[in-house]
This record gives C-alpha cells, sequence and structure tokens, in this order.
C-alpha cells in the first residue's frame, strides 16, 4: 500500500471517528473506524505509523473536542496535538512490529494491548487526565461493563480491529464471531431488590443558596434526596452561617437529605472543592473532589472516596468530573455506596457538545459498578441512570428546572468493582513489557545478522 493510500484511510477513520462520539453517537462504527486505521498502520513502519496516528488523532479530537476553543481559546490546539501524540505512539509501535515480524502469530494481540495500554495511560494517569473519546466509551455500556469496564470493552473493540487486519483466516472469522457477541443485548429484569429513595434534582446555573432553595421549595418535594449542581453554593459555609441554617431548615421542613457542590478553604488561600450532604440534624458528611478539572480553579484533590451513612443507606457524592474516571466511583462502592448523588456542573458556554458528551461517563459507571444514579448539573445533562447504565430520564439542555425520579439502593459488588478494574493495568504492564522484549530482541537479533529493520 503506498503511503497516500495510507493517509487517506487515517483521514477517514478518524473522521468516522467523530460520528461514533455525542452528538451523534453512531456507535456501531467503531467495528469500522479501528480495523480502517490498523490497515493503514500495517507495514508503515514506526516514522510513518507515528504520523498516521497523529493525523487520526488529531482530527477526532480537534473536531469532537472543537468545544476547547470556547475554553482555551488559541491553545486548544497545542491541546489536541498533545491527546494525538498518544494515538501516534500506537500507531507508531504497531506500524514498526508489522514491519519487523509481519507474520508473527502475535502480532494482533501486540498491537491490541499497545493500544489499550497507551489508551489507558493517557485517559487515567497522564498528568492531564482526559478520558474521553475512547472505542469502549463510543460503544456505550454493555454487558461487558460490569466485567471489565469501559477500558475492557475498548480492548476487546480494537482486538476485534487487528485480529481483522493482521489475523489469518481463522483469526478473522473468529473476530466477526466476537463482535457479534459484542454487540448482543441480552434480556433483563426491571425488578429491582432494592429500597427505592426518591430524589429530586435541580438544574439552574443561578449561582446561590436561595436561588437553588427557591426552586426546590416551589417543586413541592418532600421525603427524599434533593440534589444541586456543584460549587451551587460557590463559598465555605459553617455552622452559625445564614446559608447553613437555611440548609438544615429545608431539610427539616421537606424531611429531606441536601446534598450540594460547595467550598471547604483550606489554609494559604487554598481550597477543596466539596460535595456537602446534610439532614435536619446537620451536616452528615462532605467529599472532596478527588479529581479537579486541569488548568480550572477548581481546588486541591481530596484523598478519600468514601460515602456517607444516611438513614436510607449509605450514598456515594463524586463530584463531576469524579465521575469521568473509573477509580473513584469504584472506591466508594467497594466502600459501601448503595447508590450515587451527584452534583456536576457544565456551563452553558462551554456548548451542546460538551455537555452530551460528558453526559456518556456516568453511563459507564453506573454500568461497571451497577449503581443507580442521580445526577444534577448546572445546565446538563440532569439525569436518573439505572445500573445498567441506560438513562431512564434527563432535562433538556441548557434549560433551567428540577427532575423528579427515584434511586434503588444495592449492595452487590459487579465482578469489576471487585477485580476486573485490574485488567488495564494489566494491559499497560504487557505493553510495556512486550515492547522492552522486542526491542530488546529486535537489537540482538540485528547485531547477529549485522542488518538492519526495513524503514
Amino acid at each position: 500500500m503506498n503511503l497516500a493510500s495510507r493517509f487517506l484511510l487515517a483521514i477517514v477513520s478518524g473522521i468516522l471517528a467523530v460520528f461514533a462520539f455525542p452528538p451523534f453517537g453512531w456507535s456501531l462504527l467503531v467495528f469500522v473506524i479501528w480495523p480502517l486505521l490498523f490497515l493503514a498502520f500495517r507495514g508503515a513502519g514506526f516514522k510513518n505509523g507515528f504520523r498516521l496516528g497523529v493525523v487520526h488523532g488529531a482530527l477526532l479530537y480537534g473536531i469532537s473536542l472543537s468545544w476547547f476553543w470556547n475554553i482555551f481559546g488559541t491553545a486548544a490546539a497545542g491541546l489536541w496535538f498533545l491527546l494525538a501524540l498518544f494515538t501516534g505512539l500506537a500507531g507508531g509501535l504497531t506500524g514498526w512490529a508489522s514491519v519487523r515480524w509481519p507474520r508473527a502469530w502475535w502480532l494482533a494481540g501486540y498491537a491490541a494491548v499497545v493500544w489499550s495500554g497507551i489508551e489507558y495511560y493517557r485517559c487515567e494517569w497522564f498528568w492531564l487526565r482526559f478520558p474521553w473519546m475512547t472505542p469502549g466509551l463510543a460503544l456505550g455500556p454493555t454487558w461487558l461493563s460490569p466485567i471489565v469496564g469501559v477500558y475492557g470493552a475498548g480492548f476487546v473493540v480494537v482486538f476485534v480491529a487487528t485480529w481483522l487486519v493482521f489475523g489469518r483466516k481463522k483469526c478473522r472469522f473468529a473476530g466477526m464471531a466476537i463482535l457479534a457477541l459484542l454487540m448482543a443485548r441480552f434480556p433483563y429484569s426491571a425488578y429491582e431488590p432494592g429500597k427505592e429513595v426518591p430524589v429530586l434534582a435541580v438544574q439552574g446555573e443561578n449561582v446561590g443558596f436561595e436561588a437553588y432553595r427557591d426552586m426546590t421549595v416551589k417543586s413541592g418535594f418532600r421525603d427524599g434526596v434533593i440534589v444541586w449542581p456543584e460549587y451551587a453554593v460557590p463559598y465555605d459555609i459553617k455552622p452559625g452561617d445564614a446559608d447553613w441554617d437555611g440548609t438544615l431548615k429545608l431539610a427539616s421542613s421537606h424531611n429531606a437529605l441536601v446534598v450540594f457542590g460547595s467550598v471547604q478553604e483550606l489554609p494559604q488561600a487554598k481550597h477543596y472543592n466539596v460535595a456537602r450532604m446534610f439532614d435536619a440534624s446537620g451536616q452528615l458528611g462532605t467529599h472532596a473532589k478527588n479529581r479537579p478539572v486541569p488548568f480550572m480553579n477548581d481546588g486541591e484533590p481530596g484523598k478519600q472516596a468514601v460515602p456517607v451513612k444516611t438513614k436510607y443507606g449509605a450514598l456515594g457524592t463524586p463530584i463531576c468530573f469524579d465521575c469521568d474516571y473509573t477509580e473513584v466511583a469504584r472506591r466508594m462502592v467497594a466502600n459501601g455506596a448503595m447508590a450515587f448523588t451527584v452534583p456536576s456542573m457544565d456551563v452553558k458556554g462551554w456548548s451542546e457538545r460538551e455537555h452530551l458528551q460528558h453526559a456518556e461517563l456516568f453511563r459507564h459507571r453506573a454500568a461497571e459498578n451497577a449503581r443507580w444514579f442521580a445526577v444534577a448539573s448546572s445546565s446538563g445533562t440532569t439525569q436518573f441512570i439505572d445500573p445498567r447504565g441506560r438513562r431512564v430520564s434527563s432535562l433538556p439542555l441548557m434549560d433551567e428546572g428540577v427532575l423528579r425520579g427515584s434511586i434503588w439502593l444495592r449492595d452487590d459488588r459487579t465482578f469489576f468493582n471487585l477485580a476486573g478494574w485490574l485488567f488495564p493495568w494489566v494491559l499497560l504492564g504487557t505493553a510495556v513489557v512486550a515492547t522492552v522484549g522486542l526491542l530488546v530482541g529486535g537489537s540482538r537479533s540485528r547485531e547477529t545478522s549485522g542488518g538492519e529493520d526495513p524503514p
């Protein structure tokens, strides 16, 4: 295949990938995008594979995350390029291995492991930590979610692609069989065995206690849990303050728990971004956001991921960006969380595209841990999500309003929560060990033969 054809495949796959994510959400495209991309990588060598990966990534991130421009201005281009470097590295290593060992039986597995390991590092451990735009995320919650999570599902998508491109005929048939199985939707029971808890989620950007209190009172809701967005009360409050006493009064008059985003001041002019939970007796607990948004004045990172014990049961209160990652919700469930009430914030100026993309991440956390989620977002998406990752109800984006619903408390734990969360760690470790082994082995082979790798 000539270089122009390879770049055409990278460009087509990058543009198609845009349509696999919200606002389009054409998830079946994942079974076209990655085979096209790995076809471009096959036999390309490291340098060209790297360039092809960067082109694919630049198109995917630059178009899908065009809303970066609204926040960062011209610096957005640097962020798009930084993200594209990771797809470039995966493409380079795949291109190198497919030239050096073109007929190796393990080539498809190596390419899938390298892609998935690099992706996991980029999403969860690189300093930018931005877990958007992955094959597993595009696929949506599936029956694999409570087993190996979003990264495990993404690995299967990529492995099918590499089998189709690098595998022998029998492997290709096996890849198609896995694809069909992954697309399957198994029957489920709508019955929820746990305790039902009514919830009111409030959506609005009118920051301040009085605005959210008035919307809550006007709704007439009582006997349940009231959830307001992140930074609903964007300052520290303490016993005796007017907003503290007002919260206790609201909880008492409505016989409700009240959850909202706030601030906890720290020494040296620092702060935590916190979720506070009250009942009529006082503050039951707080959670400091573990994953502040990069480049924002979003507080110091919290270290604990512990649910709050209430009269209903243990409720997790992760905040917004906490739910972009697998770690925080998983740790809360391991510590006893039976459902989640989440303050979140998506500013109107960040665009509807950003809101829709962000809303998908909560669905994966619900499916991975088999827990109900009630999310109150400042301008959307305010939503209720069931333990299979299905969005049960939501409010229109950008509108002020309240959403009534129920969550059910559960105390079971999925395989993902117990052990499946380690799977992407295994992928990352395997990618590192395999690549180092191939580099060392390849160097020794060249020394012995006196030859060089093809370009």
